[in-house]
């Protein structure tokens, strides 16, 4: 048995449970049976995790074998953002016990501060001013009936802790937030036990979705492996055990009967006082160092804001009349960070959290979510084909205009100049590193595990960074090292080989994110079999003439961003376009250009956005450039976009580089003629 920490209702808490977050609904049951039958007493769940019913059915499987009885288990649910209403909380929770197939939850807790309309998805639009006041009054009710034998949250700032503890009749029993050694929540833990409310830690090891990119993770953090060598144990089982010693429960999840039985071997054995002192000091010096206020860039990113200073100045900044939406995920992430946000500066409202969007559409490009939880801009400035001689005029250009992301290889030849171009940026003022996503490639001829690491510090020399945002296997082909693309310099490639030391790459920090481009449906396949961290992107050429949906299809359902090089098309394009025009000139895309009173470069660029995929257009003119980036605040109406699925799609030539090779082509023609 685990033992348990007692809940200011009298309760007990086990010390440990199986967080259910992520974990799909076909395995979800075999865990649970999993944990359980390894001592687990306490399992954690809700109805966004889209697991819910399966969950039921295993804790109903596991009374009816007699495993466990119900009075032996702790189970915990949360009420979703989009049934905040107090008339919507009874039948929130009524919903959550059938589908559990259990009489009463043993903590039901609000999921975070937010709230959304009902039945809808988290967006712009959807936002509503939360009233978390009205909302407890409703859970207070489901604690006095006993359907909720202790009630609390989950994502809640030392803010609005005080807030709701100062309004409270049954104060929250706990409050379940991510924490573990490189995010130790430190001022909302005092806070949490001066007030006797229990930290519950989430996401212990970290997570994918943690909004804390670019930090090295907690597995592969030097202190917490030094301290797990010095006990003998794992990095996993001392991130445990800290959290423990701590006084918080924790929460791991796993569907590996293994690693459920290893994370669970945590009670007959403690971390030593200085060895605590180390976790507890060094580590949390390590993340603080590494800029806190990336949380609010990516937890704010959905609402259009790039960072602190950005949302600063929009907040005080007075604007029109009429286009509120909530902006409650940045209040969030700014009080975490202890920066009181900013008041509402136009006209009365009735919640603070609110702020004036759409006038930002056009200079806030937003991002899209990797599976590492970092984000990236939904448009980028290409480099391949640009002089070094303008390179550098053509990124200033792009920044000034909005742009946040620059994509770049060792291939284009202008590296070094694109380096100078970042320099002087940061130099000038213009930006700060943080704010750039900046991406580069591994080219052929360095496919070797030991070429790797070198050719990573080649192109950070060349850039003149101290990381990159994301690192790409430049294509599955590989090359004699030193050599030109040719066919008596082909080597059969290892790609497996070549992703394990980009994966290290990863775990160093060097790349925050990995992934590939040029990958065909099979090459990703056989990729994703094996690879321990998933590619998070693959960049392919991608445009209203190859649509690539079977691709597009394939990386949406395995987690991994499409981002789409030469989305206007290419003049070096391995294409032969069956309908005998480029995208530019489609009739298709003219038309719809001409009914949205865009260009169609715009709508081609908007189109890509609209499926899904970050673009990268290439251009060293200024006011193209400029215009490429105006696509943010209108969009395609379904009706036109349908008309897209009607454009007759391009085909491959037969001698292009990425298709299977035969000895009798002229590689090095192909590689000057083909989109790289």
């Amino acid at each position: 048995m685990a033992g348990s920490f007692v809940l200011n209702t009298g309760a007990r808490i086990p010390l440990i449970g199986l967080g259910t977050w992520q974990i799909e609904p076909d395995v979800v049951g075999d865990a649970i049976y999993a944990a359980v039958k390894a001592g687990y007493r306490h399992i954690d769940c809700a109805p966004v995790y889209r697991n819910e019913k399966q969950v039921g059915l295993a804790l109903k499987k596991l009374f009816e074998d007699g495993v466990v009885r119900r009075e032996d288990l702790f189970i915990t649910s949360k009420l979703w953002s989009g049934d905040h209403a107090p008339e919507d909380v009874p039948e929130a929770i009524g919903t959550t016990l059938k589908d559990l197939q259990l009489d009463f939850l043993d903590l039901f807790l609000i999921h975070g501060p937010i709230r959304i309309k009902k039945g809808t998805t988290p967006s712009l639009e959807t936002f509503l001013p939360p009233d978390i006041p009205a909302t407890w009054g409703a859970m207070e009710k489901l604690y006095d009936s006993g359907k909720a034998r202790a009630i609390g949250v989950s994502n809640f700032s030392s803010k609005k802790m005080e807030d709701l503890l100062a309004v409270a009749r049954v104060p929250p029993a706990v409050n379940q937030v991510e924490c573990h050694l490189i995010w130790q929540q430190d001022k909302l833990r005092k806070l949490c036990h001066s007030r006797g409310v229990h930290l519950s830690a989430f996401s212990p090891l970290g997570s994918p979705g943690s909004p804390l990119p670019g930090i090295i993770s907690v597995l592969s953090n030097p202190i917490v492996i030094s301290v797990a060598e010095k006990l003998q144990k794992t990095p996993a089982q001392v991130a445990f055990r800290w959290g423990l010693q701590m006084g918080q429960s924790i929460l791991p999840k796993s569907t590996n009967e293994a690693r459920i039985k290893e994370n669970f071997d945590i009670f007959d054995w403690s971390i030593p006082k200085d060895l605590m002192a180390e976790l507890s000091g060094k580590v949390a010096e390590s993340r603080i160092r590494s800029s806190p206020s990336k949380r609010l860039q990516n937890l704010g990113g959905p609402l259009g804001w790039r960072n602190l200073k950005d949302m600063n100045f929009f907040c005080s900044e007075q604007t029109e009349e009429g286009h509120w939406v909530a902006y409650n995920i940045c209040v969030v992430a700014v009080e975490r960070i202890g920066i009181p946000p900013q008041p509402n500066p136009g006209p009365p409202y009735p919640s603070s959290s609110i702020v004036f969007l759409s006038c930002l559409a056009p200079k806030m490009a937003g991002s899209f979510i990797l599976n590492t939880g970092a984000r990236i801009p939904p448009i980028g400035l290409g480099t391949w084909q640009i002089e070094p001689d303008v390179v550098g005029d053509a990124i200033y250009a792009a920044v000034k205009a909005g742009y946040r992301h620059i994509d770049c290889a060792p291939a284009y030849h202008n590296q070094k100049q694109v380096g100078l171009a970042l320099k002087k940026l940061f130099e000038d003022g213009v930006i700060e590193r943080e704010d750039l996503f900046v991406t580069s490639k591994l080219w052929f001829g360095d496919h070797a595990p030991e070429d790797v690491p070198e050719a990573i510090d080649t192109t950070l020399k060349d850039l003149h960074l101290g990381f990159l945002d994301l690192f790409l296997i430049h294509g599955p082909v590989r090359i004699k090292k030193g050599t030109t693309l040719s066919p008596e310099n082909l080597l059969p490639p290892d790609i497996t080989a070549t992703w394990g030391a980009m994966e290290k790459l990863y775990d160093s920090g060097k790349a925050r994110a990995i992934g590939v481009s040029n990958f065909a449906c099979k090459k990703m396949e056989d990729l994703l079999a094996v690879a321990r961290v998933p590619p998070a992107v693959n960049q392919v050429e991608c445009h209203p003439i190859w649509q690539q949906d079977k691709l597009r299809k394939l990386c949406q359902s395995r987690g991994v961003h499409l981002s789409a090089y030469s989305p206007l098309g290419s003049p070096g394009s391995p294409l032969s376009v069956v309908s005998g025009t480029s995208v530019l000139s489609n009739p298709i895309v003219i038309s719809v250009a001409e009914k949205l009173q865009k260009t169609p470069a715009q709508v081609a660029l908007r189109w890509g956005l609209q499926m899904g995929q970050s673009v990268l257009p290439k251009s060293i003119d200024e006011a193209m450039i400029k215009e490429n980036y105006d696509i943010f605040d209108w969009s395609i109406p379904e009706d036109l976009m349908a008309k897209f699925s009607e454009i007759k799609q391009a085909c491959l030539k037969p001698q292009h580089m990425f298709l299977p090779m035969s000895h009798g082509i002229d590689f090095s023609s192909i590689f000057v003629t083909s989109a790289i």
